[in-house]
Formats: structure tokens, C-alpha cells, sequence
């Protein structure tokens, strides 16, 4: 399973360049997540519904602090014209990484069904992250 997500991953920014040591990482973290996360089913409770969504995106902000440090690595190589511009977008991603890690803070304080009403905003924050980092990634290819 992780072999096929990993290929997938380099497959996704077409074979070029990239980290296949990275691939297999983030591969290998997507398939444990998968295997841990509980099966949702209409018996589950609201607090265990929770729970695993909240370990989800804590796992998620891990690796992406992960994802982030390597592209810092990468961009202390780079001329020192793109290295501003570099850091402008770093700014940004952590802007963006501390929305999302303030709406899980917010949903923890959530008790009972009510932080169902806050998951829809924190996936949203979620997509654009992992867009905006997606989108960042590419630019060291």
C-alpha cells in the first residue's frame, strides 16, 4: 500500500524531480492515518467522531511542519532574489498552518454535536493549506 501511494505521489508531479525518499514518507504516513483512523459509521459517537477527526489534522499539521522545513532547506540554496520572494510564501504558509491549527484548538473546546459546525470551516482551512504548500512545493521543481 505504501509502495502504490508513494508511486502516486511521483506520479502526481510527473516523475519530475522531487524526493522519492520523501514520497515514501508522506506515503507512508497517509496509509498509517488510513489504517488508524476508525471507521465512521452511524454508530459512532459524537466525541470519538471527534477525536479521530482531531488526531487526523494533528497528524496532517505534523506533516506539513515536515514538508515546510525541507522546502526552508531547499530555499537556502537559491539565489538570493528568489530567497525574499521565498520567504514571503513561508510567511504565508505559516499564516495559513496557524489558522488551521487554531480552528483544532477550536474544536477541542467544543463539546456534544456542536463541533460538527466548525468542521466544514476547519476542512476548508485544511484544502487551502495543503493547496497553498502544493503550490509552493512546485515552485522548487
Amino acid at each position: 500500500m505504501i509502495a502504490k501511494a508513494a508511486y502516486f505521489r511521483a506520479e502526481k508531479r510527473g516523475f519530475v524531480s522531487g524526493d522519492t525518499a520523501q514520497d515514501w514518507l508522506e506515503a507512508e504516513a497517509e496509509i498509517d492515518r488510513v489504517l488508524q483512523t476508525p471507521k465512521r459509521t452511524a454508530k459512532a459517537s459524537p466525541t470519538a467522531l471527534k477525536q479521530a477527526f482531531q488526531q487526523e489534522l494533528e497528524t496532517q499539521i505534523h506533516e506539513w511542519d515536515l514538508r515546510i522545513a525541507d522546502l526552508k532547506v531547499k530555499a537556502q540554496g537559491a539565489r538570493a532574489d528568489l530567497r525574499a520572494d521565498y520567504e514571503k510564501q513561508f510567511e504565508i504558509l505559516t499564516k495559513k498552518r496557524d489558522a488551521v491549527q487554531a480552528k483544532m484548538q477550536e474544536l477541542g473546546a467544543r463539546v456534544g454535536d456542536v463541533w460538527e459546525d466548525l468542521k466544514g470551516g476547519t476542512e476548508k482551512a485544511w484544502d487551502e493549506m495543503q493547496r497553498t504548500l502544493d503550490q509552493i512545493a512546485g515552485r522548487f521543481k
